[in-house]
């Protein structure tokens, strides 16, 4: 008869207690969310201002503001870009959409300065329940606006 010898398991066998799998888990989650957090941080921080002001005169819109241009096209306008939620339907409100253009044109150049900007996008979204969301998409190009004296010329 051949003696064969049984493995030991212990710590020199290469498995890892479950104590550290789970403390491993833990930090990589505590990782991720600092890093989205901060990522989200940098990325918002330049509209707070705007953004704040937008909720106060809008208290129901949650708006979400962002802008610049996209890395991945060089050749590309700046754009500053508001996304608000609405409580009625902006396809079929064309009077409320433009005085609330208005009002946020004079936001966004109060708090953000749209001279930086070649164009001003403004997404209205109405969520409607238990049906698709009724989305208008409105653009105002920031050359038009100060040939119109809305916005004050940059210094370029």
């Amino acid at each position: 008869m051949v003696h064969q010898t049984q493995p030991k398991t212990g710590h020199a066998s290469g498995r890892v207690s479950g104590r550290w799998v789970a403390c491993g888990i833990l930090c990589l989650g505590l990782i991720s969310t600092t890093t989205l957090w901060f990522y989200t941080d940098l990325h918002t921080a330049p509209f707070l201002e705007l953004r704040d002001a937008i909720h106060a005169e809008f208290a129901s819109s949650a708006p979400q503001v962002e802008g610049g241009q996209r890395k991945i096209h060089r050749g590309s306008p700046k754009i500053l870009r508001v996304t608000l939620r609405v409580d009625w339907d902006p396809l079929g409100n064309d009077d409320k959409v433009a005085r609330m253009m208005s009002r946020l044109v004079e936001l966004a150049e109060k708090h953000q300065g749209l001279a930086a900007y070649d164009q001003f996008d403004v997404h209205l979204v109405w969520f409607r329940p238990e049906q698709k969301a009724v989305s208008r998409h409105e653009t105002r190009m920031i050359q038009e606006l100060i040939e119109a004296g809305r916005v004050r010329p940059g210094a370029d």
